[in-house]
């Protein structure tokens, strides 16, 4: 379903009063709060440097953009991913979602990170994108690309 064609049903459908009862529309707060709880989750799991819990937090058919690496297509792959960035000395992250927007089974949320290391010291900062799919009754990260507010290195 494109994005034009959901915003256009949500609207109608918000217009008449029906838009709790019609299936397949998530309702916002809803969206909000799971997305929430992924992100405490997918921190709590880097804070504890397991990068397992953190792949189990990606849709079967995820995919990660990583600055600086190929794209990590699958869990395994974005655990390897993962596992770099605690091997790098990455033990928190801080993420502040600055919209938020839901479609059906899709979620698209757009931020800004903080990176911190084991001393708690900033180690990066940047923005990101997640497209966020409900799978098995579960919202999971599907797309994830995030970059650095850094500059580039002088060539």
């Amino acid at each position: 379903m494109n994005l034009a064609l959901c915003r256009g049903l949500a609207l109608g459908v918000s217009l008449v009063g029906l838009q709790g009862a019609v299936t397949g529309i998530a309702r916002a707060e809803d969206v909000r709060a799971a997305v929430h709880e992924g992100n405490q989750q997918w921190a709590a799991a880097l804070a504890r440097g397991d990068a397992a819990a953190i792949a189990t937090l990606y849709s079967s058919t995820a995919m990660l953009f990583a600055p600086g690496s190929a794209v990590a297509k699958g869990r395994e792959a974005i655990r390897k991913a993962a596992q770099g960035l605690i091997d790098s000395g990455v033990s928190g992250i801080e993420l502040d979602t600055l919209e938020l927007e839901a479609c059906g089974d899709f979620a698209f949320e757009s931020g800004t990170l903080v990176l911190k290391g084991k001393d708690g010291a900033v180690v990066d900062r940047g923005k990101y994108v997640v497209v966020w799919k409900r799978e098995e009754a579960r919202w999971k990260l599907h797309r994830d690309i995030f970059n650095t507010n850094l500059a580039s290195p002088a060539r």
